[in-house]
């Protein structure tokens, strides 16, 4: 394998691309096409662009002592940030609902406040990325209280990975087989997402030291076998947010999935030394929560701009007011011209880039005065 590269905190420079990458799929692949980055749908992002998260999360698994210790952790992390900004987008949404006639996204209540963002996570729309939060917390609490058991099958992770897929293959064969109804999406998600999370950590422990061929060979297998199985089901894609439109059986789902995952994370390995070149690319590889989060309401405030010019008459003559209003994934493209799409992925990962900084200076300046105060 070829010698680690770490950046200046003594990150790993290829997760950091990964990471990258990843968040940039889950943006575009939210996008009006969507797919931009799929080689011609070689590698359309619904058929693994989540699992990499999960595969990315687990390779940087840690223990955070007992398992109640732990999950508490990974509930502060997590969870405490996504009810907060559950309760931020929620005000927000009823405020557009009141005084800007919009129609989008659930009424406040307790239910959305509280039960919605572990059973949807979709309530509200300008936070409509949250959703995948509970399921990574669900995976990574689960993963901790197995690995806790690890000690009875000699600690080997190929045990611990082949334990956790077994979940993970029947819930996607029953959604494959729509079977899936009467069982909740949120263990249906985290099920799902199992294996990715438990490759992760197999790749770092088992596996890293012997991913050594060279990039050529490596690559023209990889796509040779991703294509055989595109031609062997057609569509590997499905909607895990949904647990539903899943064209291929779990087999599908896994291979595909670990295939993609093989492609991406040595393209990350060739892009990582440059990774640290960028202080933009490490940000936003550092902030993939907050992209997660926040990147429709990216979309919102370019589409403000559009509305904007549409009112005074200087330019997007044909922007809708009223699918603004009413559709969730509205995006203004004049002719249906595609490279408009670029606009929106740059406004889907910026902006939340600005909230993140933002959030930072106020709370380094709360911790100030806090400590300030404390002092005197």
């Amino acid at each position: 394998m070829e010698k680690k590269i770490n950046g200046p905190r003594g990150e790993n420079m290829t997760m950091r691309a990964l990471y990258l990458l990843a968040i940039i799929f889950v943006v575009d692949g939210h996008t009006l096409l969507g797919d931009m980055f799929t080689l011609d749908g070689l590698f359309r992002y619904y058929s693994f662009h989540l699992m990499l998260f999960a595969f990315g999360s687990g390779y940087f698994y840690k223990a955070h002592g007992t398992l109640i210790a732990d999950i508490a952790h990974r509930a502060k992390r997590l969870l405490v940030p996504l009810y907060a900004w559950n309760f931020i987008y929620g005000i927000g949404t009823a405020i557009l609902h009141r005084f800007g006639e919009f129609e989008l996204g659930a009424e406040l209540s307790a239910y959305t406040l509280l039960i919605a963002p572990i059973v949807d996570g979709e309530q509200f729309v300008w936070n409509l990325g949250a959703w995948y939060i509970f399921p990574l917390f669900a995976v990574q609490c689960i993963y901790a209280a197995v690995r806790r058991l690890a000690v009875r099958w000699g600690d080997r992770e190929g045990v611990t990975f082949a334990i956790l897929l077994i979940p993970g293959v029947i819930a996607a064969q029953l959604c494959h087989m729509n079977m899936q109804a009467g069982i909740p999406v949120a263990i249906l998600r985290p099920l799902i997402l199992l294996p990715g999370y438990a490759g992760g950590v197999l790749y770092r422990r088992v596996l890293e030291k012997h991913d050594s061929m060279k990039t050529a060979p490596y690559m023209l297998i990889v796509l040779a076998l991703r294509a055989l199985l595109c031609v062997r089901y057609e569509n590997l894609a499905y909607l895990l947010s949904k647990c539903t439109f899943f064209a291929c059986d779990a087999f599908g789902v896994y291979a595909g999935a670990a295939l993609a995952i093989a492609f991406w994370l040595r393209v990350a390995r060739l892009i990582g030394p440059h990774m640290q070149k960028s202080r933009l690319a490490l940000y936003a590889s550092r902030h993939t929560f907050d992209i997660m989060m926040h990147h429709y309401m990216g979309f919102f405030a370019l589409n403000l701009v559009f509305l904007a010019g549409n009112a005074l008459g200087l330019f997007a003559p044909d922007f809708s007011v009223k699918s603004f209003r009413t559709v969730s994934a509205y995006m203004y493209s004049p002719d249906k011209r595609q490279e408009w799409d670029v606009l929106y992925l740059m406004a889907g990962m910026l902006f939340p880039l600005c909230i993140a900084w933002a959030q930072e200076k106020i709370m380094r300046f709360a911790k100030g005065r806090l400590a300030g105060m404390r002092k005197n």
